[in-house]
């Protein structure tokens, strides 16, 4: 099985490249594939894109100016997306994905298509979200919703002092989280960042510049791995549980708790009444108090149910109480 799910991940993978490179037939083949060796893979995404690449062979230009001018005209978050205002979020998710492939400025030359993109994207945020879909429908314009979510980050701002507080909006974020990061139209891995000053989009590739910022949060847990393992660390010098580290059985002055130790030189390292074993023994006793309220709060849980249910450990919890 784990030998299927790798050969369909590899189809997705040549889907996708299919997908850029503008190849509906090679990209609906290898998804097919992938979806018979596997039908748990999500590949509804990619299967709109496939749809999309039909109208933008077909429909020509033309189209794509008629896709962003009907957009560019509406006023309504619901009119943007096409849907009624008693829609279901997962209506809001289907029309957002149609939408967003549809005048994605990567794909739609058209003028006006990054402004159309935009659109959609804030339609997108604000519907899909519970409260900000609630305090929209309260104030049914775009206008004065989008002053008001202004507002609220300028009172933020100040009463935190922070200048870097996200009042930018970044609709190719919102297309890379929905779409799970994938570039449908990219082959030259451009894309467009926000100028924090200005607040304007401008595109640019990443191939020859700077780094790869996806690459470096790829490869940050690779990265921690390789530091841990450098970093010097010791084990604790004593465990609750018996085990093969810790054979050695030892027992606190005060409450009689038991513990175990690593060494049977331990107690030449940490002669009886020493400040160093005094601290090791104020921790056992601390740790066996932490298990102890585990427990007996999984006791009392129990004890809702049935009145009889024996409570051994907050018993003993009880005693370091008394």
């Amino acid at each position: 099985m784990d030998s299927n799910k790798d050969e369909a991940l590899r189809c997705i993978n040549i889907a996708k490249e299919a997908i850029s490179a503008g190849n509906k037939q090679r990209a609906l083949k290898f998804l097919g594939i992938a979806r018979r060796l596997n039908q748990n893979l999500p590949v509804d995404d990619l299967l709109a894109a496939c749809e999309n690449l039909d109208s933008s062979s077909s429909a020509g230009p033309s189209d794509d100016v008629k896709n962003v001018s009907k957009i560019k005209t509406k006023k309504d978050y619901y009119a943007i997306l096409g849907v009624e205002k008693s829609c279901s979020v997962e209506e809001i998710r289907k029309a957002y994905r149609k939408l967003s492939l549809k005048v994605h400025p990567d794909k739609n030359k058209a003028p006006g298509a990054e402004e159309a993109f935009k659109k959609v994207s804030k339609a997108f945020k604000c519907l899909s979200d519970d409260d900000s879909r609630r305090q929209y429908d309260q104030t049914g314009l775009v206008d004065e919703f989008e002053y008001n979510q202004q507002y609220q980050v300028r009172r933020r701002r100040r009463r935190t002092g922070n200048d870097f507080f996200d009042d930018d909006f970044d609709p190719d974020e919102i297309f890379r989280a929905f779409f799970g990061n994938r570039d449908m139209f990219r082959n030259a891995h451009v894309y467009r960042t926000r100028t924090h000053n200005a607040g304007a989009h401008q595109r640019e590739d990443l191939g020859g510049g700077g780094p790869n910022l996806m690459l470096l949060l790829q490869l940050l847990p690779f990265l921690i791995i390789i530091l841990l393992a450098y970093i010097p660390f010791s084990e604790p010098e004593y465990s609750l549980q018996k085990n093969y580290s810790y054979p050695f059985k030892k027992t606190t002055e005060k409450h009689g708790v038991e513990f175990f130790v690593k060494s049977r030189e331990f107690d030449e390292n940490y002669p009886i009444g020493s400040p160093s074993r005094n601290d090791i023994e104020n921790n056992v006793i601390k740790d066996y108090k932490h298990m102890l309220g585990r427990y007996c709060h999984m006791e009392m849980q129990r004890r809702h149910w049935n009145r009889n249910f024996p409570t051994p450990h907050c018993d003993r919890l009880g005693t370091f109480a008394a």
